[in-house]
């Protein structure tokens, strides 16, 4: 079996209030490599979406290439349930995080709602895996730190089980279900 931790890894966790999920998830990946200015993470979000609290995926993707990233928006919603855990396992063995667009069934302590996931669509990022576990770590700015100290990277460990069960999406994005976004530096 195998852990692995990608080689970079948010300076610091910042938890987000309601919304802005999306620019938690481009601070902590500026952080990760030495690129972020020290703004609040909304205002890495243009004004008319910042008073939304959306992000899209092509936001994101715009907005880490103006820091020279490439982010490339994947779809995994055809493959099996161990093709999926392997796509994302496969681009954190390349030492790329991976952003993923999940639905939100966590509150603030951590807690799990079907109703709540299949309500709110929430961005996270993943750093590491381990496989004696099954477990990944992930940034989940929604959250709180409590577990920050205590694992390799990230705020939470999830399953790869409960990463498949939230990455289905919420309801209103099934159609988008299982996107992900591997992060490269160019």
């Amino acid at each position: 079996m195998f852990r692995k931790i990608v080689n970079h890894k948010p300076r610091e966790y910042l938890q987000q209030g309601m919304r802005h999920c999306g620019g938690y998830t481009i601070k902590a990946i500026l952080s990760a490599y030495n690129l972020d200015d020290g703004r609040h993470p909304k205002k890495y979000l243009p004004l008319k979406i910042k008073s939304l609290g959306f992000t899209t995926p092509n936001l994101i993707q715009e907005t880490l290439k103006q820091y020279g990233f490439d982010a490339p928006i994947k779809r995994a919603n055809k493959f099996s349930d161990d093709e999926k855990i392997q796509s994302i396992k496969k681009e954190l063995d390349k030492n790329h995080p991976v952003i993923l667009l999940i639905g939100n069934g966590y509150s603030p302590t951590g807690k799990h709602s079907e109703l709540r996931m299949n309500c709110i669509s929430h961005w996270i990022t993943v750093w590491g895996y381990d496989d004696n576990e099954k477990t990944f770590f992930i940034y989940d700015s929604y959250v709180d730190k409590k577990s920050y100290d205590k694992i390799p990277v990230g705020n939470v460990k999830r399953t790869y089980e409960q990463v498949l069960r939230d990455w289905k999406g919420a309801f209103y994005f099934r159609i988008k279900s299982f996107l992900y976004m591997p992060v490269m530096k160019e």
